[in-house]
């Protein structure tokens, strides 16, 4: 029986999630309603999961693309699969089929990357999936995404990472919620997409949760940002900070990190993440997460190494 996933039904269909992904990838139900029921682009014409004889066996969820939407920039037109979990891959396999093969008419099909999501790709370790996915006509994309994972216990900030920081004009804090109207000028300024719906929408605005969030400051405008999450600190995990089970329980995590055309080439980003870092373990952070990167041999420098690989998947519209 194909039912809609519906709030009500999220206690039921979790049980599979550990059935298909490996202990790293492993969430609570209620960050899976979160980031799917919950999710303001959730798509419920397109999240179903069936029972069999009283018990869920697969379920897929799926939101819409947010650019158009929550991001006021040109609409991409894709769908997105948040997750998708099985006992069964017959019922999976039956989902897929009838849910996406009329959508692909009209969409091309993603693999995470959604507003929200829990997966920039399908994790390495699930070869099956991957296989199960191209059986139904996605195909991989480009090179695989990195999670990235330090302990910070044995992080120490060289001076002259944070030389850059040092003008008189410059100067870096957390922000509180008096400083919201200045990091919406910067990010509609330099990042009115992505960045600045989870960092002034969501963080700041929805959640009230401003000091994971640290500005750089010329003079009375901000002009470079750090997005850090802790345990101490966060209590609405996004992106790699998802996987907080695994990570343990003095965990964090960093980034986005970005600075304005203003003040570009002058090795302020790399300063901003060396004060991320510092704020993370002084807060008594131990393993520290950056997810979704290529940028394996940069943030090597810091000490950080590859924990998780994905590979992007699409379905081409038909």
């Amino acid at each position: 029986m194909i039912l809609p996933l519906t709030s009500e039904s999220i206690d039921k269909v979790f049980p599979i999630w550990a059935q298909t992904y490996p202990a790293k990838y492993q969430i609570t139900p209620e960050l899976l309603r979160q980031k799917t029921v919950d999710h303001p682009s959730f798509l419920p014409e397109a999240s179903f999961y069936i029972e069999s004889n009283g018990t869920p066996t697969a379920f897929i969820a799926s939101k819409a693309d947010p650019y158009g939407t929550l991001f006021g920039e040109p609409n991409l037109n894709r769908i997105h699969i948040n997750s998708l979990a099985y006992s069964s891959e017959i019922h999976i396999n039956i989902l897929l089929s009838d849910i996406f093969n009329d959508l692909s008419r009209h969409h091309p099909i993603t693999f995470g990357q959604d507003q929200g999501h829990f997966f920039p790709g399908i994790p390495e370790e699930c070869p099956e999936l991957i296989a199960l996915l191209e059986l139904d006509g996605f195909e991989k994309q480009g090179h695989l995404h990195n999670d990235l994972e330090h302990d910070l216990r044995e992080f120490n900030a060289k001076a002259t990472w944070l030389e850059p920081l040092n003008q008189p004009n410059l100067s870096i804090r957390t922000c509180e919620m008096a400083d919201v109207p200045a990091l919406e000028e910067f990010f509609l300024r330099e990042f009115p997409g992505r960045w600045h719906y989870d960092t002034v929408i969501e963080k700041c605005q929805t959640w009230h949760e401003p000091s994971d969030i640290i500005a750089l400051w010329q003079n009375d405008s901000i002009e470079g940002f750090a997005y850090t999450q802790s345990y101490k600190t966060t209590h609405h995990p996004i992106a790699g900070y998802n996987w907080h089970i695994d990570l343990g329980q003095k965990s964090g995590a960093l980034g986005p990190i970005g600075v304005s055309k203003r003040v570009r080439g002058q090795k302020l980003g790399g300063a901003l993440l060396v004060a991320g870092l510092n704020h993370l373990k002084d807060l008594g952070v131990h393993k520290c997460i950056i997810d979704w990167t290529s940028l394996v041999d940069f943030y090597g420098k810091y000490g950080f190494r590859v924990n998780r690989r994905y590979q992007s998947m699409t379905k081409p519209r038909n």
